[in-house]
């Protein structure tokens, strides 16, 4: 690394004010942003595009630990994602970061895995870094929810070009919990059983997923295909829990690339259409009073963040206005989450 960018990041680590230093031992034992600086190049990061020849390529992440001081670690970053890995659709993808094995030991990285960092996607289109806001929220709301739920931590990266043009961009991204990391949290073992259907799984957190995902307006994913759902065997009981990830493509996101299936009945991402497990009312009401339990602190997720537009906050809220009247009116809700359920 060019000795002007060790200068950069240590100066701009040192200096970073107590509030925006990193908080407790863990990366997501804290729900404040994380300043972070990632060394790379970029043009040969970002060059990388095709899934089956993906070369890693190496970077140094760095941070101000608890004690202000500068903290450094090498790794390895490769381009992730399906539809925000094409270049025509991201000029900055998504990024996995890998961690050589002990160059994270005694870091805020020391007890996690491979991480995905969700990016900005486009570098001069505000409406992507508020994309990455809103996808965050919604991590938090799940895990107001249930604990079978992958964490997040909101960090605010500045990015530093080791290539020949040098430049520095700051962005807002985050970080989401390692799928074999949460098995471990959960007592769990991931479950891959293809063509899985509700009754594989348990009936009281299918029913929280199925409200969830009507909830934010999630149609992209599939329990059966493994779509956006992640499962975990309790290795104890042998319960099945399903999880869903991977939300901008969800009405509460409300991304100006998104669009339902061609197949579903709706025409905007923002129409609720329910797609999950079939119930009887009274099978139903623990679950809705859970969800009228967390209502406040759901909502109060939308205020946690400045930086979120106000008026996407405003349309958020009655977004979710519509949700929890529908809960509070058992005609309406068996009309449109018991009468349309299809059995898989």
């Amino acid at each position: 690394m060019r000795p002007q960018l060790l200068s950069i990041l240590a100066a701009a680590s040192v200096l970073l004010p107590p509030s925006l230093q990193a908080q407790g031992t863990g990366l997501f034992e804290s729900d404040k942003p994380l300043p972070l600086r990632v060394s790379m190049d970029q043009k040969a990061l970002m060059g990388e595009r095709d899934s089956s020849k993906l070369k890693p390529q190496p970077a140094t992440i760095t941070y101000a630990g608890p004690d202000g001081q500068t903290v450094a670690i090498e790794t390895q970053l490769s381009l992730r994602g399906h539809w925000r890995r094409q270049k025509a659709n991201c000029e900055f993808a998504p990024i996995k970061v890998e961690f050589p094995k002990g160059k994270k030991d005694g870091t805020i990285f020391e007890d996690q895995g491979d991480l995905k960092l969700v990016t900005h996607c486009r570098n001069k289109d505000k409406d992507f870094e508020q994309y990455v806001l809103r996808e965050y929220l919604v991590y938090k709301v799940y895990n107001i929810l249930t604990p079978v739920s992958l964490r997040a931590r909101l960090a605010r990266v500045t990015y530093l070009d080791t290539g020949p043009k040098g430049d520095s961009l700051t962005k807002w991204g985050f970080f989401i919990e390692n799928e074999k990391k949460i098995a471990s949290r959960l007592k769990t073992k991931e479950l891959e059983l293809m063509g899985a259907t509700w009754a594989d799984v348990d009936p009281e957190q299918g029913a929280l997923l199925s409200a969830f995902a009507y909830m934010i307006g999630g149609t992209d994913w599939a329990l059966s295909a493994l779509h956006n759902v992640l499962l975990y065997q309790d290795t104890t009981t042998g319960v099945v829990r399903p999880m869903l990830y991977d939300f901008d493509w969800t009405g509460l996101v409300n991304t100006k690339y998104s669009f339902p299936d061609y197949r579903l009945s709706i025409k905007t991402v923002r129409e609720r259409i329910y797609r999950g497990i079939c119930r009887r009312p009274e099978e139903w009401a623990p679950v809705i009073a859970q969800y009228q339990e967390k209502k406040a602190a759901i909502y109060g997720v939308y205020e946690s963040l400045p930086d979120v537009d106000p008026k996407y906050v405003k349309d958020t809220r009655q977004y979710l206005d519509e949700f929890y009247a529908l809960l509070g009116n058992p005609r309406r809700f068996k009309a449109e989450m018991i009468d349309t359920c299809k059995p898989a």
